[in-house]
């Protein structure tokens, strides 16, 4: 479902508790730059590549995976319910092979998340319970172990060659819970922290805190409970160099229902975050025009995702202005390769990822990113 959004989201959704922090005031060496709501006749369009996930396979999409695609076409699949074993599939979405196992030895996971593919054919794979970055040469050895102990993280972006990353998720700053990205190096020593919001759960987000880095280096990240984007040079953690900030109606700011389950996700929640030819675009998660907070039982996971939309947005980061907007009838991811999108949805009582290319469309589109790529 594409065009305007005149629904404002009126219910809260149920998450853990997110305390947001008062949003400091710019230096005179910062860029505050507002984001416009509206935006002329251009949209995000979204083709299909393929599907993943058949019954016959072995291991299962699941109901949170992980998803990237290698410099060879080739598809990884990372999902809890795998047990730290991670799926491949071929460019037509043909399953053919798994590799790694649960543990904490070389190539072992606990809880593979977010995926980035090398152009050699290489895999950084970020471990959420072991808390951990693992490189992985073109055919599956382990190469090198970067530990961050310091943060729970939930997404990561490589700098200078893996040399430096950028890790955002939760931890201890300053003795204060925080969301927050952290710099370390490949020793996984920490070097800044960018942006820390203090928050009152370990259970800040239960999906994932997306993080980019641009062609200049610097890094992106979300500001936890709003709708907000900053830029940081990782060399200086003291305050953004950019700082993207709006407020639309349909963004829900909370607060969450007492008691809600860890499991659902925050009222809204960006949920991707990816530069590219100079623009921004990010990804949205709202509750579907169709939700009431009368629920009883929490959803499934599937349940869950069926009852979000996805805002996508494309943002001129220079001058804040809005190219295009689209909002999508389910709940879309970010991939670890960056030009793609993914949403889950259940065929035949199994889950199954569905890939997506997002291109913009329109006459008023920006030639940066000219439509149809």
């Amino acid at each position: 479902m594409t065009g305007k959004l005149p629904v404002h989201v009126k219910h809260p959704w149920l998450i853990a508790a997110v305390v947001c922090a008062a949003v400091p005031r710019p230096s005179s060496a910062q860029s505050l730059l507002p984001i416009a709501d509206e935006a002329g006749e251009c949209a995000v369009r979204l083709r299909e590549v393929v599907r993943l996930g058949g019954i016959g396979d072995s291991g299962t999409i699941g109901s949170r995976p992980e998803i990237t695609r290698t410099a060879e076409g080739q598809y990884i699949v990372a999902s809890v319910e795998n047990r730290g074993e991670l799926l491949v599939f071929d460019a037509e979405g043909v399953f053919r092979d798994r590799f790694g196992r649960g543990g904490d030895g070389p190539g072992e996971f606990r809880v593979p998340g977010r995926i980035r593919a090398g152009p050699d054919g290489s895999l950084r794979i970020l471990d959420l319970g072991n808390r951990r970055i693992t490189l992985l040469s073109a055919d599956r050895r382990p190469l090198e172990t970067v530990n961050v102990r310091s943060l729970h993280g939930l997404d990561f972006a490589a700098i200078a060659l893996g040399e430096r990353y950028a890790v955002s998720g939760f931890g201890q700053v300053d003795d204060v819970l925080s969301a927050t990205t952290e710099i370390v190096d490949d020793g996984g020593e920490r070097s800044a922290s960018l942006g820390a919001t203090p928050v009152e759960s370990w259970m800040v987000n239960f999906f994932r805190a997306p993080v980019a880095v641009d062609e200049r280096g610097r890094v992106w990240t979300t500001r936890a409970g709003g709708y907000g984007f900053d830029a940081w040079d990782p060399a200086d953690g003291s305050e953004p160099v950019t700082r993207l900030v709006g407020d639309p109606e349909w963004f829900d700011r909370g607060p969450p229902l007492p008691g809600a389950p860890v499991t659902a996700p925050v009222p809204s929640v960006v949920i991707g975050l990816r530069l590219e030819r100079g623009l921004l675009w990010t990804a949205t998660w709202i509750a579907d025009e169709n939700w009431t907070a009368n629920t009883v039982a929490a959803p499934s996971p599937l349940d869950l995702d069926r009852l979000l939309d996805t805002i996508l947005d494309v943002i001129d980061p220079a001058s804040g202005a809005l190219i295009a907007r689209t909002r999508r009838d389910e709940a879309l991811r970010g991939t670890g390769d960056d030009a793609l999108l993914f949403g889950v949805r259940e065929e035949g009582g199994i889950a199954r990822a569905v890939i997506f290319a997002p291109a913009l469309t329109g006459p008023d589109c920006s030639p940066m990113n000219p439509s149809g790529r």
